[in-house]
């Protein structure tokens, strides 16, 4: 990749690696802030307002998770935002399962409480503006928020956490007819798209043979019209080769735990579905696929810029290989590459 770039242009390149180290430490400093903080003690917010508990959450974790970035600071305040309990407590899918517990063979479902005044992902991230800002969405509950949580060897599988059921609130409002859905997870998605009357039938395509036979003896008794459901058991990267246009009306992949895992698989599923004119397909948390795979892309290109060399991954050298022959001008090409379009043409996706 090279730069052909006037005074001009070159302080706009510049400006956005700068906004990517920016963009990187924020991403690191919420990991750490999730992961780590135990929450915050819920009396030190008794009787205040909405408004009131928001701020002074706030200000507690800017405290326990010190920084002399401006950028995070002023991030953590705008994406930040307490969230309604309801919303959650009353999912229909989460009252159905009402505390359900069970252990059979390597698969475990329990219940796991998120504390009050606890930071949570609650919707996707995306970059906006000419220096591909991070925008993250996080969310806080005032009270202790408890849910079901499937586990493979006690390592979380799936769960009705906030940031689950929200990212799947689209794709459950689209499906229609015969549906099929890649992954079983917990059968959420199972679940609340067979509660739908316009959708006729659902079938979950799942190669593990414990997991299936956990879902069919405790969580499929539970479905009020089981009669819908339908499992395949096979690997669905070889199940879609057979899937044709029309096959089905509404497709949904659900086989990855994150974008960075997700990554490969999506691409592999688009290459396959995108010839597809007619069946709707979507795929779980597809804008945040998509805002890593430009995190990469910037940062290869940050790389070049400074002629760095580091250990890349397979996507990587994927990515840095489309690049190799680009002469960039100007910052118009720059948008043009960085669009939805431009990004995805790296992996050769339609």
């Amino acid at each position: 990749m090279q730069f052909a770039l006037d005074e001009k242009e070159n302080q706009k390149f510049v400006s956005l690696f700068n906004q990517h180290e920016n963009n990187i430490d924020y991403m690191l400093y919420l990991r750490d802030m999730v992961w780590n903080n135990p929450g915050i003690k819920p009396y030190k917010f008794k009787d205040k307002s909405k408004f009131e508990k928001r701020s002074s959450f706030i200000d507690e974790l800017l405290k326990n998770r010190a920084t002399d970035n401006e950028f995070i600071k002023k991030n953590v305040r705008w994406d930040t935002n307490l969230i309604d309990i309801d919303e959650f407590n009353n999912n229909p899918y989460l009252k159905a399962l009402n505390n359900l517990t069970f252990e059979s063979g390597d698969w475990s479902l329990k219940q796991k409480t998120l504390k009050a005044y606890s930071l949570f992902p609650y919707e996707e991230e995306y970059h906006y503006g000419g220096n591909s800002i991070l925008k993250m969405s996080l969310g806080f509950f005032d009270s202790d928020y408890t849910y079901p949580t499937i586990s493979l060897c006690d390592n979380e599988w799936m769960s009705l956490n906030p940031f689950e059921i929200r990212t799947m609130q689209i794709p459950i409002q689209i499906a229609r007819g015969k549906v099929l859905t890649l992954g079983l997870g917990l059968g959420y998605f199972a679940f609340m798209a067979h509660l739908k009357e316009d959708v006729k039938e659902v079938h979950i395509v799942e190669m593990d043979v414990e997991l299936i036979k956990a879902f069919n003896k405790y969580l499929l008794p539970l479905f009020p019209h089981p009669e819908k459901i339908h499992i395949h058991k096979a690997d669905a990267f070889y199940f879609m080769k057979d899937i044709k246009d029309k096959d089905y009306d509404f497709i949904f992949s659900d086989l990855w735990h994150d974008a960075s895992d997700g990554l490969p698989m999506y691409i592999k599923l688009k290459k396959h579905f995108d010839t597809f004119k007619v069946t709707k397909r979507m795929y779980w948390i597809e804008g945040s696929i998509v805002t890593y795979l430009r995190t990469l892309v910037i940062g290869l290109m940050k790389d070049e810029y400074y002629h760095c060399e580091n250990e890349y991954d397979e996507i990587q050298l994927t990515i840095k290989n489309s690049l190799k022959n680009l002469v960039l001008h100007s910052s118009y090409e720059l948008d043009a590459l960085l669009s939805l379009q431009g990004i995805k043409s790296l992996v050769f996706i339609k």
